[in-house]
């Protein structure tokens, strides 16, 4: 049966028609041919001129509960076996990737809540030395204010004690004050021994 869809006998009836003379069967054929190829442009022309519209829907509800099984002789029953065993080994090791990736990411944690410990307390370390050391230079400065007062008072007394004198040098010394002597004498040089 002819097809004018077909490259090959649409090759065929072309050059079928450039031929002079055709054998009876041919002709047939080419006649056959034709008729297809007519009924194939009056489809495409009605088919062009109609138009229509439609839709559809429908509701599925599933309730499904599967079962296999199955029975074989031969290598079939070796062949399903394996694949069953392949499918559960499979499963297994996914399982086990899983619960390992679990693991470490679990010491992971740990490992980082154990560094932010660590942290933690040497922050909290940092901060009371810094603040002790705070405290500690605020004590040195107030006792240095009370001793250049105690040391002025000396000094300002009008007493003549060398004795008294010294002692106000050495402490003045000792302790880093810095004061110019405001009596009559002057400060007292150590002689070598």
């Amino acid at each position: 049966m002819p097809n004018p869809m077909n490259a090959g006998d649409r090759a065929k009836a072309s050059r079928m028609r450039k031929a002079k003379v055709l054998a009876p069967v041919d002709r047939l054929w080419l006649a056959e041919y034709d008729e297809n190829s007519e009924k194939r442009r009056k489809e495409r022309q009605t088919r062009a001129r109609s138009f229509g519209a439609s839709a559809s829907g429908r509701r599925i509800k599933l309730d499904v509960e599967e079962h296999a099984a199955s029975i074989g002789t031969g290598t079939a029953a070796a062949v399903a076996a394996g694949a069953a065993l392949e499918a559960k080994e499979e499963g297994r090791r996914l399982d086990a990737l899983t619960v390992n990736a679990l693991e470490i990411m679990k010491e992971a944690v740990l490992t980082y809540r154990r560094i932010c410990w660590s942290m933690l307390q040497r922050t909290e370390v940092l901060e009371r030395t810094h603040v002790d050391m705070r405290k500690a230079e605020s004590d040195q400065y107030l006792n240095n204010i009370e001793l250049q007062g105690a040391l002025q008072a000396l000094q300002s007394e009008k007493s003549d004690d060398v004795a008294t004198d010294l002692l106000a040098q050495l402490l003045m010394k000792r302790f880093g004050v810095k004061m110019p002597p405001t009596g009559k004498r002057k400060p007292v040089d150590s002689a070598p021994v």
